[in-house]
C-alpha cells in the first residue's frame, strides 16, 4: 500500500476513534490459570500487565487489560475472571504527568548533550518510524583512549505507554555524561568501553501515550497496513516481531500482542536488529543448545514497565539457555542494585519473537530486560515515584557496562568497594599505597584468594599488577580488606587512575574497581617579602616557612643573589614529604661603617630539585640606622 493512502486511512481511523474507543478500552481484570500451558496460551492472547505465581507452583493468576468481547470468550474458555476495577480513567497521560518528556522534548535534549559533551557523545539518527519519527542511538565513549572496547546496549520504549523506560534511558545518559572525570569507574568505563543508547525504539507509540485520551496505554507501532479493527485496533507489537522464534504471538491484528504478518516486518523491528548486528559479532550458531563463547563480551539491556524484574532469555521455551550461568550470574548480581527479582524470562510467562532472545539467540550477546516499577506504579508511575524508580537502577546498568568486557565470567568475581589510594616517595621512586574492602557476598559467598591493582594501564591493555596482602594476615574470609604498595613509575604531575580486582576460591576475577590518585608538587614561601633595619655592626634575622603543598615529597634547595653585607641562609636544602614545613633563616650583618641611605637586597631562590620548573623567591631588604651627633655649642657676645 502507498504511503499516501496509508496516511489517508490513519486519517480516517482517527475520526472514529473516540467513538470505538470504549469498545477497544475495556477493563483491567484477573483472570486465573491452573497450569503453565494454559499460562502459555493466555500470553499468546491477552495483553498481560502482570502474573502472580509462586514458583513452585503452575497455578496463579495474571492480570489483563480485556475487552467485554474477550471477557466472555475468557468465561466460555472456562476461564475465572475478576474485574480489578474499571480504570478510573483513560488517563491524560503526559499533560497530567509533568515529570515525563515528549518525544519533542526528548529529541533536542539528545542532541543538546551530543553539541555540550562532542569529546564523549555522538548522536545518529539510525533510521526513521512509520509515522518519520528519527530513532536514535547516543554513542557515548572516550573516542581518544581505549583499545577493543566492549559494548553496553541499552533500549528504551519498545512499548509506549511504558513512559518511566525513557526517563530511565536519559538518567542514565546524564549520570555517565556529568560524572566522567569525577567519578573513577565512570571515567574508566568511556575511556575503555562504549555505551549505546536507543532512548525510543517505539517514539509513535510514545507519541500516542503523550496525548492520552483515546490513545491512552497504546502499546505497539502506529503501522496500520497489516489490519485495522476500528478506533485504535491496529499496530504491532515490536516486542513480538523480532527474527529470532518469532511466531508464537497473535496473529490477530486487533490484539495488542499482534505479532505482524511475517518475522520482522516492522521498520522500528528492522533499524534495531540491524544497528545489534553492527554492533555484536555473531558468535553463536541459531540453534538452542550451543553456547556463545564464554568469554564473549557486550551486554543488552532493554528497558520495560513494569514488574520490579530483571529476566533473561529464553522467553520461548522452559528449556534454560545454553549460557544459563553466566547469564543468571549477572542478572542476579544487577539485582542486588535494584532490589528486583532476577530469573529466566519464561518464568514470567512464555513470550517469542523479543528483542532479547533475539539478541542472545542470534547473536550470543548477554541480554535482559528490566522491568521497572510494580503493579501499583503500572505504565504511568506518579511523578513523586520517579527518582525511586530510576536511581536505583543506574547502579544496575553502570555495573553492567563494568562487566561488559566478559559479562559471562566478571560477575561470578568478587566486588571491589572503592578503593583509599595514597601516594607516598621514597627518596628514588614514587608508589602508590592501596587499601581496599573486596567481597564476594553478593556473588556466591565464596572466600577472596587474592587481590591486585594495576596503575594507568587496565590488564586487557597489558597493565602490570601488584599483588594486595590481605591485612589480616591470610586470604580466607568472604570480605577481605586488603592493602599493599604499587610503584607509581614516571612521576609526573596530574591526575591518574588505579584499578583494583579480586578473586575468589573458586579462580573468578571480578571486575575492576576504580579510584583517582592526583599527582602534584607543590611549593609555597611565607612570607615572600622582608624589610628590616639594622644599626652598625648589629645581625638582623629574618625567617620564612617553605611548605610542600603537593603529595609527592621533593628536595628543596635554597640559593641566594649576591649581596653587599655579610647574608647567610640555613638550611641550604631540605627534604619534604607531602605536607611538611620547614623554616628557612636569613641573617644580615649590618657593617660598622655606613653612610647615609645605605641598604642591601639580596633574593633567595627555593627551588625543587625534581621539577626546577616549580621555585619561590624570598626577596630581603635592609637599611642601615646612620645617626649624625651634633655637640651643642654656647654663643656669647664679647
Amino acid at each position: 500500500m502507498k504511503r499516501g493512502i496509508c496516511i489517508l486511512l490513519v486519517l480516517l481511523m482517527t475520526l472514529s476513534v473516540v467513538a470505538d474507543a470504549a469498545a477497544q478500552t475495556g477493563d483491567a481484570v484477573w483472570v486465573a490459570f491452573d497450569s503453565l500451558s494454559e499460562l502459555a496460551m493466555l500470553a499468546r492472547e491477552l495483553d498481560i500487565w502482570e502474573v502472580e505465581r509462586d514458583p513452585l507452583a503452575v497455578s496463579g493468576r495474571l492480570k489483563a487489560l480485556v475487552s467485554p468481547a474477550r471477557q466472555v470468550w475468557l468465561r466460555d474458555q472456562g476461564f475465572a475472571v475478576e474485574a480489578v476495577a474499571p480504570l478510573e480513567i483513560r488517563p491524560a497521560a503526559i499533560p497530567s504527568y509533568p515529570c515525563y518528556r515528549t518525544i519533542d522534548e526528548l529529541a533536542p535534549q539528545l542532541a543538546t548533550w551530543a553539541a555540550a559533551y562532542s569529546d564523549l557523545a555522538e548522536l545518529r539518527v539510525l533510521g526513521t518510524s512509520y509515522e518519520g519519527r528519527d530513532i536514535t542511538a547516543l554513542r557515548l565513549t572516550n573516542e581518544t583512549t581505549g583499545l577493543d572496547k566492549p559494548v553496553l546496549f541499552v533500549m528504551a520504549n519498545i512499548h509506549g505507554r511504558e513512559l518511566i523506560t525513557p526517563e530511565l534511558a536519559m538518567a542514565f545518559i546524564e549520570r555517565l555524561l556529568t560524572q566522567y572525570g569525577a567519578d573513577a569507574d565512570i571515567t574508566w568505563l568511556l575511556d575503555h568501553q562504549i555505551v549505546e543508547v536507543v532512548v525510543s525504539a517505539n517514539p509513535d507509540g510514545h507519541v500516542r501515550n503523550e496525548a492520552g485520551e483515546p490513545w491512552a496505554y497504546w502499546r505497539k507501532n502506529a503501522n496500520p497496513e497489516n489490519g485495522y479493527c476500528g478506533g485504535v485496533g491496529f499496530g504491532v507489537d515490536l516486542n513480538r516481531n523480532s527474527g529470532f522464534m518469532w511466531g508464537g504471538a497473535s496473529a490477530d491484528p486487533c490484539y495488542e500482542l499482534y505479532q505482524g504478518p511475517i518475522a520482522v516486518s516492522e521498520g522500528e523491528t528492522q533499524i534495531v536488529e540491524a544497528f545489534l548486528r553492527g554492533l555484536f559479532p555473531d558468535e553463536r550458531p541459531e540453534d538452542l543448545t550451543t553456547p556463545a563463547p564464554v568469554d564473549k563480551p557486550g551486554v543488552f539491556i532493554t528497558v520495560h514497565s513494569y514488574g520490579n524484574l530483571v529476566i533473561w532469555p529464553w522467553g520461548h521455551t522452559y528449556t534454560l539457555p545454553p549460557n544459563s550461568a553466566g547469564l543468571s550470574a549477572l542478572g542476579h548480581k544487577m539485582a542486588t542494585y535494584n532490589g528486583y527479582v532476577a530469573k529466566q524470562a519464561s518464568l514470567l510467562y512464555p513470550t517469542t519473537g523479543s528483542t532479547d532472545d533475539f539478541a542472545y539467540g542470534e547473536l550470543g550477546v548477554a541480554s535482559y530486560t528490566f522491568e521497572v516499577g510494580t503493579s501499583g506504579d503500572g505504565f504511568y508511575p506518579s511523578c513523586s515515584r520517579y527518582d525511586a524508580l530510576i536511581q536505583p537502577n543506574l547502579g544496575a546498568l553502570v555495573y553492567a557496562a563494568k562487566v561488559a568486557r566478559a559479562p559471562y565470567l566478571l560477575p561470578a568475581g568478587p566486588d571491589v568497594e572503592p578503593p583509599m589510594v595514597r601516594v607516598t616517595v621514597d627518596g628514588v621512586s614514587a608508589t602508590v599505597a592501596v587499601t581496599a574492602t573486596v567481597s564476594d557476598g553478593a556473588t556466591g559467598g565464596q572466600a577472596i584468594a587474592a587481590a591486585e591493582v594495576y596503575v594507568d594501564i587496565p590488564p586487557w591493555e597489558g597493565g602490570l599488577p601488584t599483588a594486595l596482602s590481605a591485612v589480616d594476615g591470610a586470604y580466607d574470609a568472604i570480605s577481605e580488606v586488603v592493602a599493599g604498595v604499587a610503584p607509581l613509575g614516571a612521576v609526573l604531575p596530574g591526575r591518574r587512575l588505579v584499578y583494583v580486582r579480586g578473586q575468589d576460591a573458586d579462580a573468578n576475577w571480578g571486575p575492576l574497581t576504580g579510584a583517582f590518585i592526583t599527582v602534584t608538587r607543590g611549593l609555597q614561601a611565607t612570607p615572600e617579602v622582608h624589610g628590616g633595619y639594622g644599626r652598625s655592626g648589629e645581625t638582623v634575622v629574618y625567617t620564612s616557612t617553605l611548605s610542600n603543598t603537593g603529595t609527592l615529597t621533593q628536595t628543596v634547595t635554597l640559593t641566594r643573589s649576591s649581596a653587599s653585607w655579610a647574608v647567610t641562609v640555613v638550611p641550604t636544602r631540605v627534604v619534604q614529604a607531602p605536607g611538611a614545613a620547614h623554616v628557612i633563616t636569613a641573617s644580615v650583618t649590618v657593617p660598622e661603617e655606613l653612610g647615609p641611605g645605605d641598604a642591601d637586597v639580596f633574593t633567595a631562590t627555593a627551588r625543587v630539585e625534581e621539577a626546577p620548573w616549580l621555585s619561590r623567591e624570598i626577596r630581603v631588604e635592609t637599611r642601615g640606622l646612620w645617626y649624625v651627633v651634633i655637640l651643642p655649642y654656647v654663643m656669647r657676645s664679647w
